[in-house]
């Protein structure tokens, strides 16, 4: 197994003679495995290593597998740094999954570690098997060729020597080395959607199809990078084949003018508000698969990396290209995307003021804007509809909205009440709690017919001094649910409806 990782890390290159080297060490079997097999091969390569270690102070063991991790540490030789966060505290103050505080809290400890050892590298243990549970996660919640791409060996500095091979081959190396390693229980339940996928979904496909379906699907991930990496170049230069450049005028020109411009960076500068701008004919003239991955690339770069972007995000702003000038989309991060004439623009919303000038849409003065995660609701699922909240959102005026998740049977009634609200989880791609925004929309009937925000507003007669502080659910400019009001035809619970999503105003006038 040592000159298997030997030969796939300098295969892909992942560690220099003479690097330093943080590798992140939980205790468990994967990541023990890391430090011993780095340990066997620095001498070879003049690695120097440090360890980091992350007490997330969720389990009472913890305690112990950090102390397990400093002595081995102090066995080998290698520098021990230990950061202890109570990540359940700042997943319920930052509204994110338990998991995902975690993750960010760990990187943030790998990459001080490394600042302060001088690393040029930092080392996980992800392993085979992890590859092949995030392509089947990415696949099922939706994702472009990036997420199929799954876990990559190399990720800036990130190295992950251990994917060339499985769970079971590391276990078995470590038994026969006689080296123990740390059981985080945890990983034995149902909690959280990655671990259903590795107790039940994996084990089923390798007892009922395919004895290999870990390493094939390992296989796959690897060549979708490749592909997305292919595409990724190609669509980069497609962008740079319809992006227009800023003119140093006051904006007056149009797209060609801008476009005769480029040759001359002198007459061009960096817009007041940040934004991209791209040529409807240029674009349209681009294979499909390259608009699709060119509006990806524009809205990563402007979003700071896109995490929450889908496809409908994607699809909302492609079907700029086809409309007439005056229409407008609301995407996450703060960003809309315009028709305007020759061009469609991707920027940062503007201030109230600016943004009215040129469109009828209203624009609210106050805003308020918190994501909902649609992944630890996923993952803590109840059997009925009495299950307890997954997650709470102070909303102000001394309300609460709790949020959970249940599977519904056939003969399940599901009650009408104006504080509380059940919606097909399965018909939602994104949740977010905020103020209106220009473009926002419900779906009115079964016909799924669109009725603007304001033109409902308007309808119900709610005064205009109190549109500005409505809270809504959303996704994406679909209004799901003007809190306190109606809900959108098109997430209403429905004879087929497999999973509902609960969410409850406590503090409302009606409270049950």
């Amino acid at each position: 197994m040592i000159e298997k990782i030997r030969w796939y890390m300098e295969e892909q290159h992942m560690a220099g003679p003479g690097s330093r080297i943080v590798v992140g060490v939980s205790g468990g079997a994967d990541s023990i495995c890391l430090l011993h097999v780095l340990a066997l091969l620095a001498p070879s390569f003049q690695w120097k290593l440090a360890v980091v270690h992350v007490n997330h102070l969720i389990r009472r063991e913890a305690g112990e597998d950090a102390a397990y991790v400093e002595e081995t540490c102090r066995q080998l030789g290698v520098s021990f740094y230990l950061t202890e966060v109570d990540v359940e505290a700042l997943a319920k103050s930052r509204g994110l999954s338990v998991e995902e505080a975690g993750r960010q809290v760990r990187y943030r400890a790998f990459y001080e570690a490394a600042e302060s050892f001088g690393a040029d590298r930092i080392a996980v243990a992800h392993n085979r098997n992890d590859r092949a549970e995030t392509l089947l996660f990415h696949m099922f919640r939706g994702t472009g060729l990036d997420g199929m791409a799954s876990i990559r060996p190399v990720r800036d500095n990130i190295i992950r020597p251990l994917l060339c091979v499985g769970r079971e081959e590391i276990e078995q190396w470590l038994r026969e080395k006689n080296i123990r390693w740390c059981i985080d229980k945890s990983n034995d339940t149902d909690t959280y959607t990655r671990n259903k996928i590795r107790r039940h979904i994996l084990p089923f496909a390798r007892e009922e199809i395919c004895p290999e379906a870990d390493a094939h699907l390992s296989q796959e991930a690897e060549l979708l990078a490749l592909t997305a990496d292919f595409v990724g170049r190609r669509a980069q230069e497609a962008l740079d084949r319809c992006r227009l450049l800023e003119e140093a005028s006051d904006g007056s020109a149009g797209p060609e003018e801008a476009r005769a411009r480029m040759g001359n960076p002198q007459e061009c500068r960096p817009s007041p508000v940040k934004r991209i701008r791209i040529a409807v004919p240029a674009f349209l003239q681009e294979e499909k698969l390259l608009q699709t991955h060119l509006l990806r690339l524009v809205l990563k770069e402007l979003s700071g990396g896109g995490k929450d972007i889908g496809m409908s995000h994607i699809r909302d702003v492609e079907s700029l290209f086809y409309k007439q000038g005056g229409k407008r989309v609301m995407l996450p991060y703060g960003l809309e995307a315009l028709r305007s004439f020759g061009e469609v623009i991707v920027q940062e919303r503007k201030p109230a003021a600016a943004a009215l000038a040129g469109t009828e849409e209203e624009v609210p003065a106050a805003h308020f804007f918190q994501k909902i995660d649609m992944e630890e609701l996923a993952g803590n699922i109840g059997d009925t509809q009495n299950a307890a909240p997954v997650l709470t959102l102070a909303c102000g005026g001394g309300k609460i909205l709790e949020f959970s998740l249940f599977r519904r049977e056939n003969s399940q009634i599901i009650p009408q009440k104006t504080c509380t609200k059940w919606f097909d989880y399965d018909r939602i791609e994104s949740l977010v709690l905020r103020t209106r925004q220009p473009g926002d929309y419900l779906s009115i009937n079964d016909k799924l017919q669109k009725k603007r925000l304001k033109d409902y507003l308007i309808q119900e007669k709610i005064p205009v001094q109190e549109r500005e502080n409505l809270l809504l659910l959303a996704d994406g400019s679909h209004i799901l649910w003007v809190v306190g009001h109606r809900i959108s035809s098109a997430v209403k619970v429905t004879d087929s409806t497999k999973r509902v999503l609960r969410v409850h105003i406590r503090g409302g006038e009606e409270d049950g």
